[in-house]
């Protein structure tokens, strides 16, 4: 099995790129030199996952059509079409694999194009790495992978039945870009995270220590602003059992973006899987911040725990601090997993008799009632973070000068309808943003008349 990891930016066409390709010739280097590897290998299937296209935040989305073209028409060049076959039978057989292993899926064709209202084309995260691939190599059938955003261990899962599926004499490339905030020339898209990203993925590769990609940390890979984790997470399952050694052709970021083209040989077998190591490491992660947690999360976190279990209300613990049931507030409980939320209720204003009941009821709500989310599972409970925030009492003000994103939460009322935001929300960039999604929750216009209330929150979160 040869994998190799591929950028896509569309300045590497020289029909597109004119004169800017000169500044990422070791980027166009490093494609040319894979493209000749796969001329060498002459693989039957080559399969890309590209993190752009029909992307969806619960499944992957395999294209199954006999024949496959795209072109770079959002780049001003409809002429430049590429056109090859599909390899329509492993994409079934991908499809039933990860159906089989309670992965979802959609199988695209131009029935289900039509239905969702997407396109069979093929998208430019994979059009430019064929671009350079069909110059030296057009014996074979594609199989495209749109990565979605589902967990680590299934992206990882799935890439270990794509293995399997595609055997020996095939190809896979991840198809991504690195950080996109890396350049400080604009600071609304600086991030000095950017740049601690892609050093650890370069090196990672470098000195084959894969298992730093797969347990990088959720903020780090969020702060980055990247397209390329999910795709390396699938690419990394196809290693599942092997022994592999990488090798980073190229790496720059001229553009503000880092760029890598990378190549993974697997040389032999490895009975020391790379998913158990990650599963031990991330059950080390969370012994560790299970003992730092306060009780306001513990309770949250038992409560979810004991519900998702058993299916009813926990009784009302007896050995909490006397605050907990004699103080009534507002509570929020949020819940995220790898980083992204996955369930948030709360209450403005107390409705029940003491802060621990709110937390319960809260937490039962987060974990089975946010309309946008399913209901957390059993084997989702050990990857959960939980937050827990007590509001204060909301305070009326008069004005957005009397907000700060970072102390103050905010409440937007006109009639029946309010919103709310919390404070310090990651992404929230100035007080005009804060309001203006409150104000979309409310469903109040902008040029609307509204009242603002202000209050605090005391965080509390299983860190």
């Amino acid at each position: 099995m040869n994998l190799f990891i591929m950028p896509h930016p569309p300045l590497a066409i020289p029909e597109i790129g004119l004169d800017k390709v000169t500044k990422i010739e070791d980027t166009i280097e490093g494609m040319k030199k894979i493209a000749n590897k796969i001329k060498d290998i002459a693989p039957k299937s080559i399969a890309v996952i590209s993190p752009h296209g029909n992307v969806f935040s619960d499944g992957l989305c395999i294209n199954i059509e006999d024949n496959l073209s795209g072109t770079f028409f959002e780049y001003n060049q409809p002429q430049l079409k590429l056109e090859m076959k599909g390899d329509f039978q492993k994409a079934l057989i991908l499809c039933s694999g990860l159906r089989a292993s309670g992965i979802n899926c959609l199988a695209l064709d131009s029935v289900t194009a039509e239905k969702y209202d997407i396109s069979t084309d093929l998208d430019y995260g994979v059009l430019v790495p064929m671009y350079f691939i069909l110059k030296q190599y057009t014996d074979f059938r594609l199989l495209h992978i749109n990565s979605g955003f589902l967990p680590k261990v299934q992206m990882y899962q799935s890439g270990k039945i794509l293995a399997d599926i595609l055997g020996e004499d095939s190809v896979i490339i991840a198809s991504g870009d690195l950080s996109h905030k890396l350049s400080k020339a604009n600071p609304e898209e600086y991030d000095e995270m950017g740049a601690e990203y892609d050093k650890r993925i370069v090196e990672s590769i470098n000195n084959n220590e894969f298992l730093d990609i797969l347990s990088t940390d959720e903020k780090l890979i969020e702060r980055s602003g990247q397209c390329s984790h999910k795709p390396l997470e699938m690419l990394l399952g196809a290693l599942d059992g092997y022994s592999p050694k990488g090798k980073v052709y190229s790496y720059e970021a001229p553009f503000g973006v880092g760029y890598m083209t990378a190549e993974i040989e697997c040389i032999g077998t490895d009975k020391e899987h790379l998913l158990n190591q990650y599963l031990q490491v991330r059950k080390d992660i969370n012994k560790k911040k299970k003992q730092r947690e306060d009780e306001y999360v513990k309770l949250a976190r038992d409560t979810i725990y004991y519900y998702v279990r058993n299916g009813k209300r926990p009784v009302l613990p007896d050995d909490l601090s006397e605050e907990m049931y004699i103080n009534q507030r507002g509570v929020f409980v949020s819940i995220k997993r790898e980083g992204k939320l996955r369930g948030c209720i709360g209450t403005m204003i107390p409705t029940k008799a003491s802060v621990a009941e709110e937390i319960i009821d809260n937490a039962i709500e987060a974990a089975t009632k946010d309309s946008r989310f399913t209901e957390v599972q059993h084997e989702e409970l050990e990857e959960l973070e939980i937050y827990v925030d007590v509001l204060s009492e909301l305070e009326n003000i008069e004005s957005k000068e009397q907000l700060d994103i970072n102390s103050y939460g905010v409440v937007v009322t006109k009639d029946y309808k309010r919103g709310l935001l919390l404070p310090n929300i990651e992404g929230v960039k100035n007080v005009e943003h804060q309001l203006s999604i409150a104000l979309e929750k409310a469903g109040i216009k902008n040029d609307e008349d509204y009242s603002l209330q202000r209050f605090k929150v005391e965080r509390h979160q299983r860190a």
